[in-house]
């Protein structure tokens, strides 16, 4: 079991140096940690003890101080692990930000694992297995159930293929730790079927160390100088291309609106003259606003937060991209008036680049709703259109970069619904698309329902 201490432990030690900073990189290393422990306790009982016994180095108090060694790195293994897992799979699913109580589960899902001292081992059984046995089945069951159900929820295609690596790393080689760490124990009464968790872990351990090399794993990739190269290279172009595509709907806006006053220049009401002028100064605006949050800040979105009414984005979005809805018919449903905690102009942008898309996916004309609804823990922003909408592949690839459906359009960047799904996460909310062949398009964004009065 020493290559088993050694590996669990070097892959931790290298996930904490490599981004202490995520929470899914600490408890996956929680993970490496705890099972390490387990190896630990087994080099002790195997290896160390005898070594010292044979070179007579073995005294009473040592002899203690090994079992209580061996003892301690046993309960962290069998208590730890299911409890780190567990926490891995909770954070790393990607809608970990919008859930309730996240502040308190990770105390919540101790307790078990803290209750459990109360309770003393039968015979020579390293744990109370029957009691251990009520809590570590279901918290290991049910990290394996969200690592699949984050695998499928995710978008983008490539952050789907390293959810599969990490599902396929973790959850063979817990199931596995599921029966000869605690069912088969508590069942046979034989507590020596840990032996077989080297196979288990050694498969782990290949998983992560080929998918390195290939693809990284939590942010851990062995070719580090190539990856970080490229990690450069596409965050300057992606950080220049949303700045690029946010500028080319806002062009577009004061080219529209340009041609309107000038055609309508000798019969303009003058009210509608001023509103027509106001979208023109919104856009310019907005690019002054979008040149200055990017600035300097390729690598991550920051966000300006304040009070911002999502009822009135959507409400100027639509104002300024009135001149394209001649053949379209617009129904607004809007039930919610409260504000929220947010970025207004990564919001404008992002209601803009959707609106858009709903827009340019009816060439021919067709119904745009625009629904705006609150529950006290969330708040939804549907756009819904009739158009032509995406196929299966289309719609795996949507949030994915530089991916887009406009072939033959020089200005298009693919870049639109990537950085939409990026805000919106940014603001702890979900970003969905349904969508079938022929029959149109639906994004659902939700926010929780965070009130403009403060950050709780």
């Amino acid at each position: 079991m020493l290559f088993v201490l050694i590996g669990l432990w070097t892959i931790g030690l290298l996930l904490v140096v490599t981004d202490p900073r995520r929470a899914t990189t600490r408890w996956i290393a929680s993970i490496a940690f705890t099972g390490g422990f387990g190896g630990l306790s087994a080099v002790i009982n195997e290896l160390l003890s005898p070594y010292l016994t044979k070179q007579g180095w073995m005294s009473i108090s040592l002899s203690q101080l090994m079992g209580y060694m061996e003892r301690f790195s046993s309960i962290i293994c069998y208590y730890g692990l299911p409890y780190t897992f567990l926490m891995f799979t909770i954070v790393y699913h990607p809608n970990y930000a919008s859930w309730q109580w996240k502040r308190w589960l990770s105390w919540l899902l101790l307790l078990p694992a803290l209750i459990s001292f109360a309770f003393e081992p039968v015979g020579n059984d390293p744990i109370p297995y029957r009691f251990v046995m009520f809590w570590t089945v279901p918290y290991i069951i049910a990290g394996i159930i969200i690592l699949i159900h984050a695998t499928a929820k995710e978008m983008n295609s490539y952050l789907r293929k390293l959810r599969m690596l990490t599902t396929l790393a973790a959850a063979p080689t817990m199931f596995g730790a599921l029966f000869t760490l605690y069912i088969l124990p508590t069942l046979y009464g034989n507590n020596e079927w840990w032996r077989y968790n080297a196979w288990l872990i050694g498969f782990t351990l290949a998983v992560i160390f080929f998918s390195s090399f290939r693809y990284g794993f939590m942010g851990l990739q062995i070719s580090i100088r190539n990856h970080q190269l490229d990690y450069t290279l596409r965050a300057i172009t992606s950080g220049t291309s949303i700045l690029n595509h946010a500028i080319k709907n806002d062009v577009g806006k004061i080219r529209l609106f340009g041609e309107k006053i000038k055609s309508e220049s000798n019969q303009s009401d003058p009210v509608q003259l001023e509103n027509d002028v106001d979208v023109i100064l919104n856009a310019s605006q907005h690019i002054y606003d979008m040149i200055y949050r990017i600035q300097g800040q390729t690598q991550d979105v920051i966000l300006h937060e304040e009070p911002v009414l999502i009822a009135e984005i959507l409400e100027h979005c639509l104002m300024a991209l009135e001149p394209t809805l001649d053949q379209i018919e617009v129904v607004k449903e809007i039930r919610c008036e409260g504000a929220m905690w947010g970025d207004s102009a990564q919001l404008d942008e992002v209601m803009s680049n959707v609106l858009m898309n709903a827009i340019e996916a009816m060439p021919q004309g067709g119904k745009l709703l625009v629904k705006l609804t609150e529950t006290k823990r969330s708040l939804t922003a549907e756009i819904r259109d009739t158009g032509i909408g995406m196929d299966k592949s289309q719609l795996r690839q949507a949030f994915d970069p530089f991916y887009t459906t406009k072939g033959g359009k020089k200005l298009n960047f693919g870049l639109g619904l990537s950085y939409c799904h990026t805000i919106i996460h940014k603001h702890k909310g979900t970003m969905s698309i349904h969508s079938k062949p022929g029959a149109g398009t639906a994004v659902f964004i939700i926010f929780s329902n965070r009130k403009g009065g403060g950050r709780g």
